[in-house]
């Protein structure tokens, strides 16, 4: 049985990545860095939605059929410093690191973000509808909250990535799948990863297990461990592609591993890790990869949008995002090297149509909008990436995360 897995799996990777995937890296003490406060600097590495809007979710997780849109007529709105704005929330309510792909005619939108003003942060979900070339986004839905255990490893959770699939858990069948960051206090450290299923985006979602799927190792706890992770299922059941940020202080970077997630009782994870590399990327003065969106097509060309360099201004996150495309071998190549396209900074989300639009003042946490299994189609002419902004500076500026949105052409 192990066998087949293993060769599906070598099968799967070959075919996205053109390298063997099963390399002799491993993420324990040995080796696995952790992160200190955040790989590369970021606020937290993260990218990080399918569904029905008139079907919230979550009776088996809390707030699953909670709607909290909140009232724009009440409260401070946020600043709207430039372009690409996708909806708008007040200010103590976050909205960050989204997950997006499109289905059916259809865009879903998973975050992070709060069931009330300054609350705990939870996962939002939101359904867009296309009107007249234009998205416009439904009811927010709280579709997963923090655990409740106190001895719970995700009573804190950011960075959500959800793809479609086919996962099998005791006697049922799930349709989709979220891979997600936890830790135990919403600290910047000690960060693991786990999985929750639902049978619809708006709920309810189920944790997978008690455990983690990649566990950050206890010698490790005060370093910032594995986050921000990205999905990309292989073979439109249950073979998924999962790349993720880890970081110490001294040390910090993208990983790549295969899961088998057929059998959620019975889950198999590549043993090796392939360390995502940085040759070609020209977006940061020191190299690093993280906190990256990722995204294939079929032929095996693989695209990544990684987060600059910091702010030195709250709540310190990156200042622009580069865009970059690597061939199907790039992973686990020693010379292989990533094409880059585009650098996004706030000059490129200036309105020209408003006088005092200076662009945004900090762009992090990008994420390519895919279809619903997180592939990008071969014959695409640009690429269509949802970011992260906050108002560089204003007082409680981590409330004032919003969702932007950005195309990036590909060239002939």
């Amino acid at each position: 049985m192990k066998k087949t897995r293993i060769i599906l799996l070598v099968a799967c990777g070959l075919l996205l990545s053109g390298c063997n995937i099963l390399s002799g890296n491993t993420d324990n003490p040995q080796d696995q860095p952790g992160g200190e406060d955040k790989p590369g600097g970021e606020d937290k590495p993260g990218g990080d939605t399918p569904g029905g809007e008139d079907q919230p979710g979550g009776e088996d997780q809390p707030g699953g059929d909670t709607d909290v849109t909140p009232e724009y007529e009440k409260g401070d709105k946020k600043d709207v410093n430039g372009t690409g704005l996708m909806f708008f929330e007040t200010v103590g309510f976050n909205t960050k690191d989204a997950s997006v792909f499109e289905e059916n005619g259809e865009r879903y939108v998973i975050y992070d973000g709060q069931e009330e003003a300054k609350g705990d942060q939870v996962f939002a979900a939101r359904k867009g509808t296309l009107v007249d070339g234009k998205w416009v986004y439904g009811e927010k839905h709280v579709i997963l909250k923090g655990a409740t255990d106190e001895d719970a490893w995700d009573q804190y959770i950011a960075q959500p990535s959800v793809v479609k699939g086919q996962f099998a858990l005791e006697d049922e069948t799930y349709n989709y799948i979220m891979a997600y960051q936890g830790n135990e206090d919403g600290s910047n450290y000690n960060y693991h990863i786990g999985l929750a299923v639902a049978k619809d985006v708006f709920g309810p979602w189920v944790r997978v297990g008690d455990e983690p799927l990649i566990e950050n190792p206890e010698i490790y706890e005060s370093s910032y461990g594995f986050g921000s992770p990205v999905l990309v299922n292989c073979n439109e059941e249950g073979v998924l592609s999962l790349s993720y940020s880890f970081g110490e202080t001294q040390l910090s970077g993208e990983r790549h591993r295969m899961v088998d997630a057929s059998d959620l009782t019975d889950i198999y994870v590549e043993p090796g890790y392939t360390e995502i590399p940085t040759a070609g990327l020209v977006g940061r003065d020191d190299g690093i990869i993280t906190n990256a969106g990722v995204a294939v097509n079929s032929n095996g060309t693989i695209y990544v949008a990684n987060d600059g360099m910091t702010s030195r201004n709250a709540p310190g996150n990156a200042t622009s995002f580069e865009v970059a495309v690597g061939g199907a071998d790039i992973l686990g190549s020693a010379t292989a090297e990533w094409t880059s396209i585009k650098k996004v900074t706030g000059m490129d989300t200036i309105d020209l149509d408003n006088p005092d639009s200076l662009g945004w003042d900090e762009l992090c946490s990008p994420a390519f909008v895919t279809d619903e299994y997180g592939m990008i189609a071969d014959d695409a002419t640009k690429l269509n990436i949802v970011y992260t902004v906050f108002n560089e500076g204003v007082m409680d500026a981590k409330y004032t995360g919003q969702l932007c949105e950005i195309e990036v052409a590909l060239n002939d």
